[in-house]
């Protein structure tokens, strides 16, 4: 009998074949979404373009997201170095981080944009910011010897002295010295809208000059009588204590010489001594306290102007330039 061998060709092509097509297709779908991905990362970059950065920058900027707004102009200056915007983006730059608390780095930046665009419009406005930078970094003084150098450079400019004399105020009175603050403010005040408040400011300085103060010698020479410094600046209980405990002291003393104890009596005369010494330095240095306090307290009342200012963005009632320009 003849028996063929089995053919088991067919059966294998059917079975292989549906099992090399899924892996073909999804080969071509891997490299499609790749091709995909690369064209759409080209798309991005070619989608950047100048007017498109400082715009974003400074939509940044006017919402008040100061960090970012900073990071874009500076990737603004890095990508256009060539550009027509490049001062006001360098500008805008320094500004967004006085806006977000970086005196220091501001300071820096302004600085270094007077150096750069020593030409540019916007060399005064650098200058007397980086002159704010100096005294919300701690030193007032430095901002007002570089306002005073501006103000020798500018000399004839009547629109550039009247804005850093406005800044020279608001310097001094950051500063403390009211009589130059209050000489700056009278010679600005004609020229500012009455909403700036400066004549509030001149009425406070007027109630400050008029503020009583205690004598500070006055004080200590009444506190060579026991609790008498005390007594003068109004704090009652400190001068019956001080009187008591001196007065209490001196018998308790005497009485030890008195008995023959005289190691004793010298230690309590010792002690009295020191507590009747430290009554004459307390109230010397109340009555400096208590004048400090009082002018503190007028002095904080007209620095508060200066804040709501700034927060309104009144650039004329301030002397900064506190918007971008476009």
């Amino acid at each position: 009998m003849f028996f063929s061998e089995p053919d088991f060709t067919h059966g294998q092509r059917s079975h292989v074949t549906p099992m090399k097509h899924p892996a073909f297709l999804a080969g071509l779908l891997g490299l499609f979404l790749v091709l995909l991905t690369a064209t759409a990362s080209v798309s991005d970059t070619l989608t950047i373009d100048e007017n498109a950065q400082f715009s974003y920058a400074r939509t940044l900027f006017e919402e008040g997201d100061y960090p970012q707004a900073a990071a874009e102009f500076s990737r603004f200056m890095h990508f256009f170095p060539g550009s027509d915007h490049r001062a006001a983006a360098q500008y805008a730059r320094a500004l967004s981080l006085y806006k977000d608390g970086q005196y220091p780095k501001a300071g820096k930046m302004f600085s270094d944009f007077r150096t750069r665009f020593d030409t540019s419009p916007l060399a005064l406005a650098a200058g007397v910011m980086q002159a704010q930078c100096l005294t919300r970094s701690g030193d007032p003084a430095a901002g007002v010897i570089l306002l005073s150098n501006l103000r020798l450079e500018t000399q004839g400019d009547l629109e550039a002295q009247q804005l850093i004399l406005t800044r020279m105020a608001w310097t001094r009175l950051e500063m403390g010295d009211l009589p130059r603050a209050e000489a700056a403010f009278k010679a600005t005040a004609g020229h500012v809208d009455s909403s700036c408040g400066y004549h509030g400011i001149l009425e406070s300085l007027e109630r400050f000059k008029a503020l009583p103060e205690k004598s500070p010698m006055l004080a200590g020479g009444l506190a060579l009588v026991p609790g008498g410094g005390y007594l003068y600046l109004g704090r009652y209980q400190d001068a019956a204590v001080a009187f008591l405990l001196n007065v209490t002291l001196g018998l308790a003393a005497a009485e030890s010489f008195d008995d023959g104890n005289n190691a004793l009596g010298a230690l309590i005369a010792f002690v009295g001594f020191g507590f009747y010494s430290g009554s004459i330095h307390g109230s010397y240095t109340g009555a400096l306290k208590e004048n400090r306090l009082i002018r503190e307290s007028l002095w904080k009342e007209m620095r508060h102007w200066g804040g709501e200012l700034e927060k309104k963005q009144n650039n004329s009632c301030l002397g900064l330039t506190l918007t971008i320009s476009y």
